[in-house]
Parts: structure tokens; sequence; C-alpha cells
């Protein structure tokens, strides 16, 4: 683990925190989503938005702490068996 990404880690926290703190004044920047107000439902552009700031604040505290890597693992194992990677297969 190195301090770039515990540094890395943060800013994604940082970032995460602001997407859920202020999302009406993203979404008032940014405007509403139509696709997502058409697939979602009516407001739901704030929602996905808040959703998306917990999943970078996860996202950073899995960077940051250095299990990142053996979590991105854990979910992919079962494609392991469908492609085969390394050397001199």
């Amino acid at each position: 683990m190195s301090i770039g990404s515990v540094l890395l880690g943060l800013a994604l926290v940082a970032a995460g925190i602001a997407f859920v703190k202020f999302t009406f004044q993203i979404t008032n920047f940014t405007g509403r989503q139509d696709w997502i107000e058409s697939l979602a439902g009516s407001g739901q552009t704030y929602g996905v938005y808040k959703l998306f700031g917990v999943a970078l604040v996860l996202l950073g505290l899995l960077i940051a702490t250095g299990f990142g890597i053996n979590v991105l693992n854990w979910i992919f194992a079962p494609l392991r068996a469908v492609f085969h990677y390394g050397a001199g297969d």
C-alpha cells in the first residue's frame, strides 16, 4: 500500500460525501437526467446521485485500506472458469 493509494482513496471518499451532501446543487448544475427519470421514475436523479456517492465512498475506503484488489478478486472469482488467463495457459 502506497501513499498514492491512500490519497486517491481519501479523494474518492471526499467526492462521495460531496455527492451525497450536495445532491440538490449538483442536480441544479447538471440538470435532471432524462434517461434516469424514464427508467427509475420522476425525481430519481437525486436518488441515483446519492447511490453513486455512497458507491464512491465505499470504493474510496477499499482503495485507501488496500482491500480493493481482494474484494474485486472475490467478486469476479466465478468468472475465472470462463476466462482463462495467466502465463503459459
